[in-house]
C-alpha cells in the first residue's frame, strides 16, 4: 500500500505525457517530470516521496522533502490564512497547512511569514498536514549531555503559549519555561527570544525575558573574568578544555564557555599565551 507522507519503493509502470506512472503492484501514482531527478526506464524501481496535490490526488516526487511522517524538521511559513491556519514550505510543489486546530486561539500569536516552525507531517483524509511538535517530542530530540545553568543566556524559539507563560526550546532542544511575570510583552509561536536562565529544577529550566541589572552584561564572560582575577590573571583553560572540567570550574556548558571566551578575545580582554588564557590589562 502506498503511504502518503513517506518515501515508497515503487516501480515505473509506464511513461505518460505528464510524467511517469509508478506502481506498488496495486495502486498507481503519477511522478511529474519536474519531480523526477533523472530519466527513468520502465520496470525500474525508484524511492519516491508521495504527497497530495491541490486536488487531493496522490503524486510522487524524487526530491527530498524537509519533513516526512517520520522525519521532523524546521519549515518556513510562507502564507497565513486566518480562516484555516498557516502554510509552510516542505520543498514540495504544494505547501502544507498547519491547521487552526494546532495554533493559538489568539491569531496575533500565530507564526508570521518567514518564521520557522518545528513540525512533523500527518495525514488527514486527502490532505497532508504539518503539526508543530509538542514539548515532550522536542525534548526527545536532544542527543547530547550539555546542561544549562543559572544566568546562562539562551537563544530559543517559542513552542507553546499558555495562560501562565511561554515555553521555548534551544538549538540543543532544551525546553525553558518563562512565566508571565518575567515577560514584558506577548510573544508569538516560533518567535525567536533571548532567555536568561533564572532557576534550574528537577522538572526543568525556568527563565526570564526581563533583563535585570546583573544580566546587562554577558554573565558567562563576567564569570571567566572573575575566575581569572582570583587566580593571578591567568588560567590553564581555553576553548579546547574538556566539558567536565569546564562544568566543574565555571558551572557552565563547554559551548557557553567557548562563546564567552571568544567574546572576550574579540574585545581584547584576554589572550592565549603558552597554552594559558591570560587576562589583559585595560588600556
Amino acid at each position: 500500500m502506498i503511504e502518503v507522507g513517506n518515501f515508497n519503493q515503487l516501480k515505473v509502470g509506464r511513461k505518460s505525457d505528464l510524467g511517469y506512472m509508478l506502481t506498488d503492484g496495486k495502486d498507481d501514482v503519477l511522478l511529474h517530470f519536474k519531480q523526477a531527478t533523472r530519466e527513468l526506464k520502465n520496470d525500474e524501481k525508484v524511492n519516491a516521496f508521495v504527497y497530495f496535490d491541490a486536488k487531493g490526488r496522490k503524486c510522487a516526487s524524487m526530491i527530498e522533502p524537509y519533513v516526512t511522517l517520520e522525519k521532523v524538521g524546521l519549515v518556513k511559513v510562507v502564507d497565513v490564512n486566518e480562516n484555516i491556519g498557516v502554510f509552510v514550505n516542505i520543498n514540495m510543489p504544494k505547501d502544507v497547512l498547519i491547521s487552526i486546530d494546532n495554533l493559538p486561539y489568539n491569531k496575533s500569536l500565530w507564526p508570521q511569514i518567514g518564521d520557522e516552525v518545528l513540525v512533523k507531517l500527518k495525514v488527514r483524509k486527502n490532505s497532508l498536514l504539518a503539526k508543530p511538535l509538542n514539548m515532550e517530542e522536542i525534548k526527545e530530540l536532544k542527543t547530547n549531555d550539555e546542561r544549562l545553568y543559572e544566568k546562562n543566556i539562551c537563544h530559543a524559539k517559542v513552542c507553546r503559549i499558555s495562560e501562565s507563560g511561554i515555553y521555548a526550546y534551544t538549538e540543543d532542544y532544551d525546553v525553558i519555561f518563562v512565566s508571565k511575570k518575567n515577560m514584558r510583552q506577548k510573544y508569538r509561536l516560533s518567535e525567536e527570544v533571548e532567555i536568561t536562565i533564572s532557576k534550574v529544577t528537577d522538572e526543568g529550566y525556568i527563565g526570564t525575558l526581563v533583563l535585570q541589572k546583573e544580566f546587562m552584561i554577558d554573565t558567562d564572560a563576567q564569570a571567566i573574568i572573575d575566575y581569572l582575577t582570583k587566580h593571578g590573571n591567568e588560567m590553564p583553560y581555553d576553548a579546547k578544555s574538556g566539558a567536565d572540567i569546564i562544568e566543574k570550574e565555571f558551572n557552565m556548558s563547554r559551548k557557553a564557555f567557548k562563546r564567552a571566551l571568544g567574546s572576550l578575545y574579540k574585545e581584547r580582554a584576554v589572550d592565549f599565551i603558552n597554552g594559558k588564557t591570560v587576562l589583559l590589562a585595560k588600556k
